[in-house]
């Protein structure tokens, strides 16, 4: 009953294992020699008397394996534990990955709130494909609208113009390419760093979207109070009758916006939100009361060709402004080692510039795509217009 199957000693030979100074490669455990009982000497039983139970009947087979001369590298291990009989356990730590940099979240905050500024967030795998994508359709609409005002008016310079927003717009797509250029990437990363203001930003113009709407509904019209107020901004225009007739007018009134937005960020973010709640507000009036009159689908008609564009723009200028307000609120209160870092300035440029580039395609639709698309749709309309 002792030993293996059989219980003889061949069988006990079996289950020993190669040695028990055996390094474990995976685990990295590391045991000392192997202990053997000693008699005491005072015992009266006699080394040949047979074992009584079954634990000590193994005693016997592990003293004729200990004289059995063992190989030089486990004579070796054995000086060794000698040497240092302590049980070491290596284990690596699975909580802990090898690669700590492989692990980083785009999510995560640009810059840690303690030590030195990093790269900012990583953008995912398929961030410079999609951008890549954007530009590329972009690209595309510009050239587009340059097509149609070759078509429908005299003057080429607007359509050098919109041609020169779609080269852009095509470099920006063909830099995906080129490995030493990381434009596209530093796009991504100023969307993620951007993202949660300009969400927020959307959420003020919505709001002003529905007091806009609410005012219609209380008899406050604001269209003809617009129309009053671009004529006081641009008199030499409104004598001559071109206000809306041009992409330089556009351009430049929407860049004004723009640049104001920003940099609402010194107003404590005050002046951010009252451009995002005052446009909100106009835009939504004016729908409600030209949907009231000519219909919803002129009012579609009217604003989403050039909106697309002009909106998201507006709302990348919010989005950095309050970016730059929470940062040096951050600063201010010490959970962020710097306000300004060179890589967060890079990537902030870029989506600046991004956002005006979308402002200049706006501006050459809406002054020469949008008229001729509500002409073609509806002639009537157009032709009652003053």
């Amino acid at each position: 009953m002792n030993g293996g199957g059989n219980g003889t000693e061949d069988d006990y030979d079996d289950e020993e294992s190669d040695g028990p100074d055996e390094e474990d490669s995976e685990g990295g455990f590391v045991f000392g020699p192997e202990r053997h009982p000693v008699p005491d000497a005072d015992d009266d039983s006699e080394p040949d008397q047979e074992p009584e139970t079954e634990t000590t009947s193994t005693s016997e087979p592990q003293q004729e394996q200990a004289s059995e001369p063992k190989p030089e590298s486990e004579s070796q291990s054995a000086d060794d534990t000698d040497e240092d009989p302590t049980i070491k356990i290596n284990l690596p730590d699975e909580d802990e990955p090898e690669d700590a940099s492989a692990t980083d979240s785009p999510e995560s905050d640009p810059e840690p709130s303690s030590g030195g500024p990093s790269r900012g967030p990583e953008p995912s795998p398929n961030a410079v494909r999609n951008w890549s994508l954007l530009t590329l359709v972009l690209a595309l609409a510009s050239f587009f609208t340059a097509g149609v005002t070759y078509v429908t008016h005299d003057d080429v310079t607007p359509v050098v113009g919109a041609a020169a927003v779609g080269i852009a717009f095509t470099v920006l797509a063909v830099t995906a390419l080129i490995d030493r250029i990381s434009v596209l990437e530093m796009l991504s990363s100023g969307w993620i760093e951007h993202r949660r203001p300009v969400w927020f930003s959307i959420g003020l113009f919505a709001f002003g979207m529905l007091v806009g709407i609410a005012l219609m509904l209380a008899g406050v019209d604001l269209t003809q109070l617009f129309i009053e107020a671009i004529e006081q901004q641009y008199p030499e225009l409104a004598e001559d009758d071109e206000i809306g007739t041009t992409a330089s007018f556009y351009l430049e009134n929407n860049s004004l916006a723009f640049l104001v937005t920003i940099a609402g960020a010194v107003s404590v973010g005050l002046l951010t939100a009252f451009a995002m709640i005052v446009n909100g507000i106009i835009v939504g009036n004016i729908s409600a009361v030209l949907g009231s009159t000519a219909g919803v689908d002129y009012v579609v008609a009217g604003l989403a060709p050039h909106g697309v564009f002009e909106l998201p723009a507006l709302f990348i200028a919010a989005g950095v402004g309050f970016r730059l307000l929470y940062r040096f609120g951050e600063r201010l209160f010490g959970t962020r080692a710097e306000f300004l870092t060179k890589p967060y300035v890079y990537r902030t440029i870029a989506f600046v510039v991004f956002g005006w580039l979308l402002l200049a395609l706006a501006a050459f639709v809406e002054a020469y795509v949008t008229p001729e698309l509500l002409e073609m749709l509806f002639p009537e309309i157009v032709a009652e217009e003053p």
